[in-house]
């Protein structure tokens, strides 16, 4: 009893098995029906638009595979009845889109045909045709895959298809895209594809090729004028090239097979650096900051932007891509608009660029629309913004060479001035020879009158100065004769004093004697007072005899100047005992520091005379005001050589003025007896005669230091003269 329940049971499943299995078949072969079959049994040397013969399904999930497809409720939501069309065309869209697609071969013979999608920038492309054990073969391919994956390698994608005789086969394409979705779907004949894709490699090769031409030829362009206009279209029509090579799939198959992200962004980078590098190119080659300063600053801003606008591709590639359209549209048209505007300003060189750019950007823009969705795929939309850029590197080739002939012409006529403007240089300058060779006779003349002029000034002022030397030095000596007859007026006096006193002395003893009265206290007082007197009288002659001694070898030195060997420090003694009595009363000192066995082979004369000049200069100047002050002259041997400091406590000089104390007439005491020569002197004395050197240092308030150097024997050479002197 309990078998035959289970065998009904299993009967009953079993039979409802096969009646939905067989509605599920119903369903397809009717959602099937409604697809637009084509035969491929008839030959045709062109190509068949397979937009009208697809059934549609859009994936917004991006999950649905092959199975998921072919089950009924999947498989009738497919959309038939497409309107005849060169694409299917739906913009910017994340979803992918399944095609489904009836092929019948009712021929008696195999047939092998060509699916052609020819559009490069498809990121992800799924074939699955039937196989022979009645599955599914699939290929996968597309923009972001390596090149190496394409069934057939074309720019393009492209399947090879074998349909069997008296067989209807069901096609699956799955595409989906980053950037805009075009499907332009196309069934060849093997033969008429491969004549066609040769045809189209040449119109490739040729287009390439003349953008290289150009780019050659704006290189040389360039390095015979250095011209930055000619680097600037070479870096657009570079730029241009690789991206239409990357829209058109050419970049794919042979620069980069193996390319993923970049395959998909080079193109809208490539299209965004180009627009950038055009309106350099334009700015430079119309001057628009001087034609129309205005819009020149939204030309670098637009420049500006599609420098930088590609990093956005990397972020949001879908989002960007189709702004990006949006961009180059805009920037195209302020482009053609600006150079509109020089060309009606009559700007010589808008002319050609309108003609180049109007049918390139009219190309760009046909291309731009088609992407978008707005324009069908045709043959214009398709290759415009390629066969406007051949047509714009025709055209601007002109316009480039005329420039190149208006830089020539501007060359020649600027060389023509240029040798106008020597040749009337050449005619002045021989103008201004004869001038000069006549008024050279009379300057000849002049010269003769002014040198003997200056001969005869330049004489007098070595006797002038000749004089003034004399009179400088002869005003010392004064000095120093005043000062000693002052000084020996005191022994002499003394000493005369005393010898009458002691002669009355003598006179009242005598007259003493003769009365008779001498007493022998008188004799004694007598005798005591005389020898007190003569040891005065004594006293008195040996100071003036030692004052004369001094003032003679002064006297001999300073008028003699000859050369002999003397001790340093008697000489610097005998110059200060005899300059002692000009200063005995002032309320300073003067101080000597000087080693006794300094022995000197030079000239003690002209030495002494500076040793006079410096303690005068001194006394002059250097304790003005002062109610205290010392003046230290030492003297140290050093590398066979003297070394003399006069150095003083007193009130100093400031940098002006220790800048000009050597100078002949500087003084601060002019008109008060300084003649302004002493120092002067002093110096040519120190580097001539002695061949040493004279220095000064000194600050305000912090006194003066000068520094003779002069070596132990003195250089062989004439004595000096008092014009040396």
């Amino acid at each position: 009893m309990r078998s035959n329940i289970l065998y009904r049971y299993l009967t009953i499943s079993v039979l409802c098995g096969l009646f939905l299995s067989t509605l599920s078949t119903l369903a397809t072969f009717s959602a099937f029906a409604a697809d637009k079959a084509l035969d491929v049994a008839s030959s045709s040397r062109t190509p068949i638009s397979l937009t009208e013969y697809f059934a549609v399904l859009e994936d917004p999930s991006l999950r649905l595979t092959l199975d998921d497809l072919r089950k009924p409720e999947t498989a009738a939501r497919f959309k038939t009845g497409m309107p005849a069309a060169e694409a299917l065309s739906y913009g910017y869209t994340p979803s992918a889109y399944w095609l489904r697609l009836q092929l019948r071969n009712a021929g008696d013979r195999p047939v092998e045909r060509m699916l052609e999608i020819a559009y490069a920038r498809l990121s992800h492309i799924q074939l699955h045709y039937p196989d022979a054990d009645g599955g599914y073969r699939s290929i996968a391919t597309g923009g972001n895959l390596p090149f190496a994956t394409r069934a057939y390698p074309n720019r393009h994608f492209a399947f090879p298809l074998a349909l069997p005789a008296r067989a209807e086969q069901t096609i699956y394409l799955r595409i989906h895209a980053t950037g805009s979705l075009l499907a332009p779907v196309r069934l060849w004949e093997t033969p008429a594809f491969h004549a066609y894709e040769r045809n189209d490699y040449m119109t490739q090769a040729w287009y390439f090729g003349m953008a290289t031409a150009m780019i050659l030829f704006n290189l040389l362009l360039f390095f015979a004028l250095r011209d930055i206009v000619y680097v600037l279209y070479i870096g657009f029509v570079a730029c241009m090239a690789l991206s239409l090579s990357a829209q058109n799939g050419l970049a794919k198959e042979f620069l980069w097979p193996n390319a993923t992200l970049w395959a998909d962004i080079s193109t809208y980078v490539g299209f965004s650096l180009s627009i950038a590098w055009l309106i350099a190119f334009m700015r430079a080659m119309l001057n628009t900051w001087k034609i129309i300063p205005r819009f020149d600053r939204l030309l670098k801003l637009l420049m500006t932007i599609h420098l930088i606008f590609p990093l956005g591709f990397v972020a949001a590639l879908q989002l960007f891509a189709k702004y990006s359209v949006l961009l180059n549209l805009t920037s195209m048209m302020f482009v053609l608009g600006a150079s509109t505007f020089c060309a009606y300003k009559r700007y010589r060189s808008a002319y050609f660029f309108v003609a180049a750019f109007a049918i390139f950007i009219l190309g760009a823009v046909m291309f731009a629309l088609r992407i978008l969705g707005v324009l069908p795929t045709n043959v214009l939309t398709v290759n415009g913004i390629q066969f406007g850029s051949a047509l714009e590197m025709i055209l601007l080739a002109l316009a480039l060479a005329d420039r190149f002939n208006e830089i020539r012409r501007e060359k020649e006529m600027a060389q023509k001035d240029a040798m106008k403007a020597q040749s009337e240089k050449l005619q002045a300058e021989q103008r201004l020879v004869e001038n000069l060779r006549s008024s050279e006779k009379l300057l000849e003349g002049k010269v003769s009158e002014r040198t003997a002029e200056l001969s005869a000034t330049i004489d007098r002022l070595k006797q002038t100065q000749h004089e003034l030397v004399q009179a400088d030095k002869l005003a010392s000596l004064g000095a120093l004769v005043a000062g000693v007859a002052h000084e020996l007026n005191t022994p002499i006096g003394n000493a005369l004093t005393t010898a009458t006193t002691l002669e009355d002395s003598a006179k009242e003893l005598e007259a003493t004697m003769a009365r008779g009265e001498m007493r022998r206290s008188t004799l004694i007082y007598f005798v005591e007072s005389t020898v007190s007197m003569a040891e005065l009288i004594t006293r008195s002659c040996q100071r003036a005899g030692t004052l004369i001694n001094s003032f003679k070898q002064v006297a001999v030195d300073q008028t003699s100047e000859q050369r002999r060997r003397f001790n340093l420090r008697s000489l610097v003694d005998d110059n200060i005992a005899a300059l002692r009595p000009s200063f005995r009363h002032a309320p300073w000192i003067i101080e000597t520091d000087i080693p006794a066995n300094i022995q000197c082979d030079s000239y003690p004369g002209p030495l002494g005379q500076i040793i006079a000049n410096l303690v005068q200069n001194a006394v002059a100047h250097a304790f003005e005001g002062c109610d205290t002050g010392t003046l230290n002259v030492s003297a140290v041997v050093a590398n066979d050589g003297v070394e003399m400091v006069f150095s003083d406590n007193g009130i100093g000089m400031d940098r002006t003025v220790l800048a000009h104390i050597f100078e002949p007439f500087y003084t601060r005491r002019l008109g008060q007896g300084g003649s302004g020569l002493g120092l002067s002197i002093s110096l040519n004395i120190a580097t001539g005669v002695l061949g040493g050197s004279l220095h000064a240092t000194s600050e305000p308030g912090c006194g003066s230091r000068f520094i003779l150097r002069f070596p132990l024997t003195a250089p062989n050479q004439a004595p000096p003269t008092n014009d040396a002197a």
